[in-house]
């Protein structure tokens, strides 16, 4: 399994600094495109089942539920705007989607890059230790959705990657079952571990639903333990969290023992809560989109608050 937390690209680094890790970023991501192409059965392409053709799959044996709203004050409304355009566009390309032991999902390869002419727009995303806009933000509501489904489902974790900072305040007992995406190397990848499965992801209302059905019911089952802490790194609080998910058979026997999610989130501090490029004045920041279309999603934002 490979997991890790994102690193944060720090404001205060050099220009050189930023330069070489948009150069190493660069080089990864052509790294991962070339390995789609060159091992296609390490990198399966995206198989569909159709349900309405063939019950095979009728069993309901895992589901997540995630509203689209955020639940604190502090959520930009242009910014969640685009974020529930960019959730619709992209939840029909892995409703049907076929998972088994041998065709894992990657995010990637059944989304495809997220570019404008597709439709994608302006949304919520956490980059460099900041919120900021971004073309197909808020798509890590279905990442985190995808990945919390196949960690309760018992299912393999080839590839996660954790979020490196906290914008919204964790629920007390809540589980950091979450998984960011940015194209195409920081993926989320995984597989059943025997019977294939059939994904069925959509949007109902307010919420994100994403199930996973199978020909026959679900008899193992799962538990978590987590092993969280709050520490101080100089003046920025971090939270970190190791979650550890027991797989059991049939006779409530231990088949499995594994680490599923690890990593170290920033906890963003009171008054950087709501921040984001629209309402920040500082105008030397590298990932500050340019001021017309700032401009534009304040008047969206004015908009949706009527």
């Amino acid at each position: 399994m490979r997991w890790h937390t994102i690193g944060v690209v720090n404001r205060s680094r050099s220009a050189l600094q930023v330069m070489d890790y948009r150069a190493r970023r660069i080089g990864l991501s052509a790294a991962r495109v070339v390995g789609w192409w060159v091992s296609p059965s390490r990198w399966p392409s995206p198989k569909r089942h159709d349900a309405l053709r063939d019950g095979a799959f009728e069993h309901l044996i895992e589901e997540v539920r995630a509203p689209l709203a955020r639940k604190d004050a502090h959520a930009d409304a242009a910014l969640e705007a685009g974020k529930r355009t960019n959730l619709a566009l992209a939840a029909p390309y892995f409703d049907g989607l076929l998972v088994s032991s041998t065709r894992p999902l990657s995010f990637w390869r059944a989304l495809g890059r997220t570019h404008r002419s597709r439709g994608f727009t302006w949304g919520m995303e956490l980059r460099g230790g900041c919120v900021v806009p971004s073309i197909a933000g808020g798509l890590c509501l279905l990442s985190n959705a995808l990945f919390e489904l196949a960690a309760r489902a018992g299912w393999r974790i080839e590839e996660r990657h954790g979020h490196s900072l906290e914008a919204i305040a964790a629920e007390p007992g809540t589980l950091a079952l979450d998984a960011t995406v940015a194209w195409p190397d920081v993926d989320l990848v995984f597989a059943t571990d025997q019977a294939p499965a059939r994904l069925d992801v959509r949007i109902v209302g307010d919420e994100l639903i994403v199930s996973a059905f199978a020909a026959t019911p679900r008899r193992d089952r799962v538990e978590f333990e987590k092993d969280e802490r709050v520490e101080v790194r100089g003046q920025e609080r971090w939270r970190t969290q190791r979650i550890t998910r027991r797989r059991f058979d049939p006779d409530g026997a231990i088949t499995a023992s594994e680490i599923v999610a690890e990593g170290a989130r920033r906890v963003l501090d009171a008054e950087e809560l709501g921040r984001t490029c629209i309402n920040c004045g500082e105008t030397a920041c590298r990932d500050r989109p340019e001021e017309p279309v700032l401009i534009e999603l304040r008047r969206v934002g004015a908009r949706q608050r009527r």
